[in-house]
């Protein structure tokens, strides 16, 4: 039905993250300047297409940045430069960026240029290859009028997951993959994967572990 929301329950419990966005409110968008906007789970899951757990650890890293960098005050859109360590067709790091773009702003060679010396978004964010070693998904957020940064790290493997949900999971989804799964192992699937994603957002267990903000 039309304006029927189709989102599983849990979707809507999630935390959303909260952003000031004065290029918006320069130019009109809103009844007031001073306006704060939600960027939720929900609208990151429309952003990027789907819901998973790489969609999933980049709003969580967001998050758990912008938390950190900005401790006392709602952030600002465009005001965030982001380096994500690796390059853009490794792993899953570019459909990490694009949530990162979408919920801060912060863009690629791509991006707006400004009006004038203000609210330039293009080259806020950038690739860099990483020499750490490190396996996790690194990123460094920095807050530019303050110079506050930090370095987000996720660890997808280390999700605590039940062995056998996930040998089932993997065994559906190549039936799935593959269109031959029937309607009952496609629900089950589905049912597997947004568990996995219900336990990321809504249980965290051990996110300390698979989730690290440290100092940059």
């Amino acid at each position: 039905m039309p304006g029927e929301d189709p989102f599983r329950d849990f979707f809507h419990e999630v935390k959303p993250i909260r952003m000031k966005e004065p290029l918006a409110g320069t130019l009109g968008a809103f009844d007031r300047e001073d306006a704060v906007l939600e960027y939720t789970f929900i609208e990151t899951v429309k952003a990027a297409g789907h819901a998973c757990p790489t969609v999933t650890g980049a709003f969580l890293c967001c998050q758990a940045a912008l938390d950190t960098i900005y401790p006392d005050a709602v952030p600002e859109r465009g005001n965030i430069a982001i380096t994500v360590y690796g390059e853009p067709g490794e792993g899953a790091l570019g459909v990490m960026a694009q949530v990162f773009t979408f919920i801060t702003g912060a863009a690629p060679e791509t991006g707006f240029k400004g009006l004038g010396p203000r609210f330039k978004r293009k080259d806020l964010l950038r690739f860099k290859t990483d020499e750490s070693g490190d396996e996790a998904a690194s990123c460094r957020f920095e807050r530019l009028d303050t110079g506050n940064a930090v370095v987000v790290k996720f660890h997808p493997w280390l999700i605590p997951y039940p062995e056998g949900k996930a040998k089932q999971l993997a065994r559906l989804m190549q039936l799935v993959v593959m269109n031959a799964a029937d309607a009952e192992e496609r629900h089950e699937f589905q049912d597997l994967w947004t568990d996995k994603i219900r336990a990321m957002v809504i249980e965290r267990e051990d996110i300390d572990n698979w989730l690290k903000v440290e100092a940059a």
